[in-house]
């Protein structure tokens, strides 16, 4: 019994170091494969993420052109709204110029007459004096302000064209410089670089400097003077003007921006107008008793202006104006642009005459073989053999991803249905501009292709 427990553990024991002996050349050929799919799993990995790394540096470089494209066009849009505002300026400070002196010369030519008044005549002279010294007085100060309100447009124009540059070469030149930043945060080993014939903005805006192509900006300052009463009409009339025995006062006046471009000039007059019958006819007399004018540009070709039909009604109050009498002290103002629509940036005429104004832009971010972290880059694990799944090498021995950028015109509306039927066509008069990613397009994928040396 116990010869035969003996012979059976010595068996089993034997058994038992023979599996193990066994086992363990399978244990290393299963820990090789294993080895070798948990590899080629990491590798995969590793190279997916070197993809959508790259993929997010395209997206995020397209965008952030776009971005500051949209920012420079709001920019434009921001800026033109402030030279339009400070232009309707100088023709307020204009106008009133010339409404002062007006005043100023009415109550003047009045105040001779006013001590005929028995009683309160002599009070009567005094306080018109005071007012025409009143008006006197703040000609200066409106003087200062047609030469403050240019020295601000000046600045404008000036920061307009610093962010543009000639040619938009500064415009284009640090949009290249924000490329290359975003696309250093992403990933240091990358390059940017633009696909051809995708990229219009260098012709998508304009300068707008000569003086026809500086009354588009004119014709939007004069609708705003338009809707302004002061600006567009100061009349009124009082009295009978017609025979056989009429007598009547009349105002005219109005601030008009010369030819859309070259200047604001202002003129108020009031006659006294008489009538009556002098041989069988009807007899008019005019008398100019108040009358000033004002303008930010000496010679200002104004012959064809009425003022309200100042010229037409009050003609002899209008000629006194116009002559050295009748100049506000102080106007013409000693400033740089005398008042003139200066230089602005405007979407250029093709892109204006288009429906739906955009420019979009497509760009290539590559990333070099040997800084991508993979078996077929920079791991210092290089297989051989039939571990080397990666024999194929990226074309160029570089990675590439491609991206498209669109900038576009959109104004926020409410929710109504007048609203939602409204359509506004893009400019630069209005800061709505926003970007957005696009589809690439095949053409894209073909240059990009052709830029890696494909043929």
């Amino acid at each position: 019994m116990l010869a035969h427990a003996a012979s059976f553990f010595k068996m089993s024991t034997q058994q038992s170091f023979y599996q193990q002996g066994q086992a363990l050349p399978l244990g290393l050929v299963l820990l090789l494969a294993t080895s070798g799919v948990v590899f080629y799993m990491f590798n995969t990995g590793q190279l997916v993420q070197e993809k959508i790394r790259l993929t997010n540096t395209a997206d995020a470089v397209a965008y952030s052109a776009g971005i500051y494209e949209a920012r420079v066009l709001n920019f434009d849009a921001y800026s033109n709204r402030a030279m339009i505002a400070n232009e309707i300026a100088i023709g307020q400070a204009v106008g009133l110029a010339s409404w002062a002196k007006y005043a100023g010369t009415a109550s003047g030519n009045l105040s001779k007459y006013a001590h005929l008044i028995p009683g309160w005549g002599t009070a009567i002279a005094q306080a018109l004096e005071q007012i025409k010294s009143a008006m006197d007085m703040i000609l200066a100060p409106l003087a200062a302000s047609v030469i403050t309100h240019d020295a601000a447009i000046q600045a404008i124009k000036a920061a307009q064209l610093a962010v543009h540059g000639p040619g938009n070469s500064l415009a284009l030149a640090n949009r290249k410089w924000v490329m290359d930043q975003v696309a250093h945060q992403n990933d240091p080993n990358t390059h940017v670089d633009l696909i051809p014939l995708s990229d219009d903005f260098s012709t998508f805006t304009h300068r707008y400097a000569t003086r026809n192509e500086r009354t588009r900006m004119g014709q939007v300052v004069e609708n705003e003077r338009k809707v302004d009463s002061f600006f567009k009409r100061r009349n009124w009339e009082f009295g009978i003007f017609a025979c056989p025995v009429g007598l009547g006062l009349k105002k005219r006046g109005s601030t008009e921006l010369i030819n859309l471009v070259d200047g604001w000039k202002s003129m108020d007059t009031l006659s006294v107008h008489t009538y009556r019958i002098r041989r069988f006819s009807c007899r008019h007399r005019e008398s100019a008793l108040g009358y000033g004018t004002g303008f930010s540009k000496e010679q200002l070709g104004d012959s064809g202006v009425s003022y309200a039909q100042s010229r037409r009604d009050n003609r002899r109050a209008s000629g006194v104006a116009d002559s050295g009498a009748g100049r506000a002290k102080g106007f013409a103002p000693n400033s740089v642009g005398k008042g003139a629509i200066p230089e602005f940036y405007e979407l250029s005429n093709n892109i204006l005459n288009s429906d739906d104004p955009n420019t979009q832009l497509a760009i290539r971010v590559t990333k070099s073989k040997a800084t991508q972290r993979y078996s077929g880059g920079a791991s210092i694990i290089q297989p051989t053999g039939a571990l080397n799944l990666y024999q194929g090498a990226p074309l160029a021995n570089q990675s590439a991803a491609i991206a498209r950028v669109e900038v576009y015109f959109d104004r926020p509306t409410k929710n109504s249905t007048a609203n939602q039927q409204q359509v506004e066509i893009g400019s630069l008069f209005n800061p709505y501009w926003q970007a957005r990613l696009v589809p690439s397009q095949a053409t894209d994928r073909t240059k990009a292709l052709l830029l890696q040396g494909v043929h």
